[in-house]
């Protein structure tokens, strides 16, 4: 491993010249002022109506929630408030001297950013009332930042393709010597140039006659690939995604882009850990050694985590879980199951053969059996770690609280059970590591006005992680042991297929009333099985493109795959200072350039890296 320590000293000193701060976006309760991001105006206009009326409202994403009174308007009076955005609205108009009197209602209503809207009450007669809502003035561009910045991704991705081939093929190098070193004869010339055509052609014979046997790398490049897009993912969703809503995490129930890399990471590790294993034991490497440094690589990550929170806190204010935390957990646990239940086969080679073409007589039930059914012991293990999640879960009694509640408490459930965000796992989560080692400010917090603190990573999660990360590892022990590209593809697209059955089966479908619902914040059992599916079918597509076919090399996001802890770990530390971020204004435009150019900004230092064969590993 070559190491530049004058370059990255350079890079870490540009990070400390400045500390910014990223400006926080808060709804403005001052009509004068105009609508800012995610903001609208609205108007109410109380005409040939004797009574006042008020305006009572919930945001859709608060599910079973009570409405709560946005703005009270006299008679042949007119009223106005911002109003946020985000998501859509159910809003009733009341008598103020009568709330159960109900004049209208607006169900899942959607404000558009920067609109100004007109909600007009008039009373034809003595019992008839009439409600509607006008949109007038000009809305902003909402989504064209977004598609911008996917065409971006898409355009840079492309360069960085061209620019590969266009460098690293020989003609073109030897084109380049031409160019430049013209001093060279004419005859000389000729002859290196044939000499090169020649070699080309022999390479082409011998990749030819070499198809029906492949030796792959010890890393399969299309899952530093996947790692990778997943890194610059995490990275431009950390830096704040925009502003935009889907492109931060779930406030309770759901899916959205954010919630899926760092389950990925987790699955990946799976991955990682029957690759490297294989290999360390391909090289006779002892056990006790392997399981040396998997307790190294843990502490490691652990400590790492715990760092990772930047700044000077109290041991008393410690949040002890956090993402690095879970995957150091879920990587022992799976490494050591893996490890002392994996049977040393007779393999000589460093390498993983795999065959192109159908001439290995290796039977696929015999492939089946070695994948899956001699890893019985380890199933029967990961098997038991879920059913003490679903005990747990489901069983375990809570003071104050239902059994099996896993809402995020607030005024969910019209607020019957207010101290009992995450059920189970937050009962256990305060029990165990207390209320001050926990993480504050939970994403349900804003939208459900939680007032306990919950932490997304907590203990309980950590047993359907395990199951996570072994679903990647099957993954691994289907790649080693198949002799055949399609046979690789058919396992992991079955495998994506039952994870998914089971996924929206159990969540009937992703609704939030369901038996388990899928749920980031609690790391449900229809989650890990969900993005498991979803991890299988990706890598699949991935690994046909970048090691089969070769279509794909997988830059930028393979730099950032090569090295994605220690980019993950200097974006978080050093991710708010010059020149990789500057504070904006509060628009999705101006945001979300500034986050996607950070994001940029750490795949070109991986890929400065990746050329240098900088590669830092734990």
């Amino acid at each position: 491993m070559t190491v530049h320590y004058s370059v990255l000293i350079v890079i870490i000193g540009l990070f400390f010249i400045q500390d910014i701060s990223c400006k926080k976006h808060t709804i403005k309760d001052d009509p004068s002022d105009p609508p800012s991001m995610d903001e609208a105006y609205l108007i109410i206009h109380n005409t040939n109506n004797s009574n006042g009326i008020t305006l009572y409202g919930n945001q859709v994403e608060c599910e079973g929630c009570d409405l709560k009174r946005l703005m009270v308007v006299a008679s042949n009076k007119s009223a106005s408030r911002i109003i946020d955005t985000k998501y859509a609205y159910d809003l009733e108009l009341r008598l103020s001297s009568s709330n159960s009197s109900l004049l209208c209602q607006f169900a899942s209503y959607k404000f558009s950013e920067n609109g100004t809207y007109v909600l007009s009450i008039m009373q034809n007669t003595s019992t008839n009332i009439m409600c509607s809502i006008e949109q007038i003035g000009t809305l902003s561009y909402y989504w064209t930042p977004a598609i911008l910045g996917i065409i971006t991704v898409i355009l840079y991705t492309v360069l960085v393709q061209l620019w590969h081939h266009l460098h690293c093929r020989r003609h073109f190098n030897h084109f380049y010597t031409i160019i430049f070193h013209s001093q060279a004869t004419d005859d000389n010339l000729n002859i290196r140039t044939l000499s090169s055509l020649e070699n080309i052609q022999q390479e082409a014979i011998n990749a030819s006659n070499n198809r029906t046997r492949r030796a792959l790398p010890k890393r399969l490049r299309s899952l530093d690939t996947f790692r990778g897009f997943s890194l610059m993912v995490m990275i431009f969703v950390n830096y704040g995604g925009g502003g935009y809503w889907f492109f931060d995490h779930s406030t309770w129930n759901g899916l959205t882009l954010a919630d899926l890399v760092f389950p990925w990471f987790t699955w990946m590790m799976g991955v990682s850990v029957v690759l490297s294993q294989r290999s360390l034991l391909a090289k006779n490497v002892r056990k006790r050694n392997i399981l040396l440094k998997i307790c190294q690589r843990t502490a490691i990550l652990f400590l790492l985590g715990l760092s990772e929170q930047g700044h000077l806190i109290k041991l008393t204010n410690m949040r002890i879980e956090g993402v690095l935390q879970r995957l150091a957990t879920c990587y022992f646990f799976t490494a050591i199951l893996v490890l002392v239940f994996e049977r040393k086969e007779n393999n000589q080679q460093e390498t993983i053969h795999l065959s192109i073409d159908n001439n290995m007589e290796q039977p696929f039930r015999t492939e089946l059996y070695k994948s899956i059914i001699q890893y019985w012991i380890q199933w029967l293990l990961v098997i038991l770690v879920v059913t003490v999640w679903i005990l747990l879960t489901f069983l375990l009694p809570i003071p104050n609280c239902p059994t099996g509640y896993i809402g995020p408490g607030g005024r969910h459930n019209h607020g019957k059970y207010w101290n009992c965000t995450g059920g189970a796992a937050g009962y256990i989560d305060r029990l165990i590591l207390g209320t001050s080692h926990l993480y504050n400010d939970p994403t349900c917090k804003e939208i459900y006005s939680t007032k306990i603190p919950y932490d997304p990573e907590g203990l309980l999660g950590n047993l359907t992680g395990i199951l996570l990360c072994y679903l990647g590892a099957q993954a691994g022990h289907s790649f080693i042991h198949s002799t055949r590209v399609h046979r690789v593809c058919i396992q992991w697209i079955i495998s994506g297929i039952i994870c998914g059955c089971f996924g929206l089966g159990l969540s009937q479908g992703g609704h939030s009333d369901s038996w388990i619902p899928i749920n980031k914040n609690l790391w449900s059992l229809t989650f890990v099985f969900t993005l498991a599916s979803l991890a299988f079918i990706v890598l699949t597509i991935l690994y046909l493109l970048v090691d089969v076919r070769q279509w794909f090399t997988g830059a930028p996001f393979l730099w950032l795959g090569m090295n994605s802890i220690a980019i993950y770990m200097c974006h978080g530390l050093f991710g708010v200072s010059f020149p990789v971020q500057l504070d904006v204004d509060d628009s999705h435009a101006q945001q979300l350039a500034m986050n996607l150019y950070g994001s940029l900004f750490w795949s070109f230092i991986a890929g400065i890296m990746y050329y240098k064969k900088v590669f830092i590993a734990i």
